[in-house]
């Protein structure tokens, strides 16, 4: 997977990526906002994880202007996944997406929310997708307006949603809609 706009190129994770995580998953700036300074990481932890398969989805690297600056992930929600987000599987293709800007320099210029604007186009006319689901903590107020910002609206609370820091922490669940025609359960 390539996408090209006019500053951002996003790209598949490849391994080549692991020691660029590893700076980024070592630094409190990030953990803070992204799983949590008490989440310790080594080479090999984040082998085990992030070369793993996403069933149904993948994991990207985001260039800014050839910089290699942030992480997302994207997948099908099928199954438990509707169910964990208490989420209508009305026959509707819905993703969920996670992202982080790891070079903290390029945070607050709207990149994330220009990558979101991308992944969307992606998803809708490569995936057919008719959804995109976020599930950012409440407290993570500069991801919600970036997310806003894309087009996504929040949809409800999800309480106790993410084990963050040693807490469940509450999220939102927020949306886009990329199709407004929805299919009808039979």
């Amino acid at each position: 997977m390539r996408i090209e706009g006019d500053s951002i190129l996003i790209r598949d994770f490849t391994e080549d990526d692991l020691p660029l995580m590893l700076k980024w998953l070592t630094d409190d700036r990030v953990l803070e906002f992204y799983e949590g300074r008490d989440v310790r990481f080594t080479m090999e932890t984040l082998a085990a994880h992030y070369l793993e398969e996403i069933p149904s989805g993948f994991r990207m690297i985001i260039e800014y202007r050839g910089q290699l600056i942030g992480y997302g992930q994207v997948y099908q929600l099928s199954g438990e996944l509707f169910d964990e987000y208490d989420y209508p599987d009305n026959g509707n293709v819905v993703y969920a997406m996670d992202l982080f800007i790891g070079e903290p320099d390029y945070w607050n210029h709207g990149i994330g929310t220009a990558f979101l604007q991308m992944m969307a186009a992606y998803l809708k006319t490569s995936k057919g997708a008719d959804r995109i689901l976020l599930d950012p903590r409440k407290s993570n107020g500069r991801a919600i307006r970036a997310y806003q910002k894309a087009g996504f609206s929040i949809v409800k609370s999800l309480p106790a949603h993410e084990l963050h820091e040693g807490k469940e922490e509450d999220c939102w669940l927020m949306e886009r809609v990329l199709s407004q025609n929805p299919i009808p359960r039979i």
